[in-house]
């Protein structure tokens, strides 16, 4: 009875060693794959990262383009009001040009008024006084 003992023992530790055999084959392939689907899911998310990084690049690339550009007319915006500020300054001093010169115009105009004035009562002194030396130098003549 002792080999049979000895035997089913054998039998027993022979089957047990084997089952933990296929136990740890069995949980190795297991954890082989889940490792693999693992290994796969951050590979996935590795691509997906770095699409979305590349996305992000692109759009800070436009938006930096987009601050130059604004910077740029910014700058066009202020250089226009400076020169909008100028040409305004030459208008006033075009409309205060023109309102001397309008006062200039009006003092001329009555000046040439008051000399054509003159002028007309010259002629009107002198019409007259012809006619009055002649009235007694045709009256010597008749005689």
């Amino acid at each position: 009875m002792d080999l049979k003992r000895r035997l089913k023992a054998h039998r027993m530790l022979s089957l047990t060693v084997s089952f933990l055999a296929l136990a740890g084959w069995g949980t190795f392939a297991y954890s082989a794959g889940s490792s693999a689907r693992a290994q796969h899911q951050l590979r996935e998310e590795v691509v997906q990262l770095k699409a979305a990084q590349d996305r992000l690049l692109a759009e800070r690339t436009q938006q930096q383009e987009a601050w130059r550009d604004l910077s740029q007319l910014q700058a066009k915006l202020a250089s226009a009001r400076e020169e909008i500020a100028a040409l305004a300054q030459r208008r006033e001093r075009a409309k205060a040009q023109v309102a001397s010169a309008q006062q200039d115009l009006t003092a001329l105009v009555k000046r040439l008024d008051d000399k054509r004035a003159r002028v007309s009562e010259a002629r009107k002194v002198r019409v007259t006084e012809p006619s009055s030396r002649s009235s007694p130098g045709q009256a010597k003549s008749k005689t």
